[in-house]
């Protein structure tokens, strides 16, 4: 990387550091680029030279954060591990993640998990490479017969991501961000998910 791409790209980081810490202390709507700006230490239209909105940099800062969480639970995952406890693993850090900083993710459930821009959640959840993370995990635990091999792994990826937005969104109607806690609700959702919900064989009325 030559002098001027790394004096860009330290230009961009800035610009995302101060735009989380403005996220997690306000709302969307409150929080201003010339806030962010004036706070990374920089031009307010150097911000738009490096994203196209507001909202393009409020999913770059998520996917950033997310892609850190999921590089740290693939890395420690152990391969000999069960699929539920390589998923629990992963989603451990990333509910740390929102934890530490709940302010930044009422922002993204008030303005991504909900915003009417199509296709935002799915934006982050790639950008930060969830999604291949996911799938990858579903296909190995496919060919070893722990899930089944009928269903396609988008539809079990699809299932388990709201699994992961449903834990998000009930702990932070009751505001518990407690990491241990939002694990147990994703791990019996998951658990249940995994044995099935429909008995193997139909049962005949008496």
């Amino acid at each position: 990387m030559n002098i001027r791409a790394a004096r860009r790209e330290e230009t961009r980081q800035k610009i995302l550091d101060a735009a989380r810490d403005c996220f997690c202390a306000g709302e969307f709507d409150t929080v201003s680029t010339r806030e962010i700006a004036k706070r990374a230490g920089v031009a307010e239209g150097t911000i738009f030279n490096h994203f196209p909105t507001k909202e393009d940099l409020l999913i770059c800062c998520v996917g950033q954060q997310m892609a850190e969480a999921i590089e740290k639970g693939l890395y420690t995952m152990d391969p000999e591990w069960c699929f539920v406890d390589k998923m629990m693993h992963v989603a451990s850090y990333r509910f740390t993640q929102v934890g530490l900083n709940p302010g930044l993710w009422q922002v993204i459930m008030q303005q991504i998990v909900f915003s009417p821009r199509k296709g935002a959640v799915h934006a982050v959840m790639e950008s930060s490479g969830l999604i291949a993370a996911i799938q990858a995990l579903i296909e190995e635990a496919q060919l070893s017969g722990e899930l089944n091999r009928d269903l396609p792994p988008v539809l079990i990826q699809k299932t388990l991501m709201s699994l992961f937005l449903f834990t998000i969104h009930e702990h932070f109607s009751t505001q518990n961000f407690d990491c241990e806690d939002m694990c147990g609700t994703l791990r019996e959702l998951l658990e249940v998910q995994v044995k099935g919900i429909w008995a193997s064989e139909p049962h005949l009325a008496a």
